[in-house]
């Protein structure tokens, strides 16, 4: 992830890191709107900051990679998915 103008939490900063290496996440813009966030944050921000969203209010149920990584793939449309999603 380059370097980024938001603040989230370690754990946060873990997953999102992960999220956008398993499904090749590219660096740009675009994603942001799609997780219904401002779309002034690039596409790595964008996950970070909607990953600190999930753990922050339903940590029990997101601190499990598996589940936040299929929520994720189920908040982005199938025709934006790449083949690794």
């Amino acid at each position: 992830m380059a370097k980024s103008n938001v603040w989230v939490t370690p754990k946060a900063e873990k997953f999102s890191k992960m999220l956008i290496d398993d499904l090749h996440i590219i660096d740009g813009v675009g994603l942001a709107s799609i997780l219904n966030l401002a779309p002034v944050y690039t596409n790595s921000e964008a996950v970070a900051l909607w990953v600190q969203e999930k753990l922050t209010n339903e940590y029990e149920r997101y601190s499990d990679y598996g589940l936040l990584r299929c929520s994720l793939v189920g908040s982005v449309p199938a025709f934006l998915q790449g083949e690794c999603w």
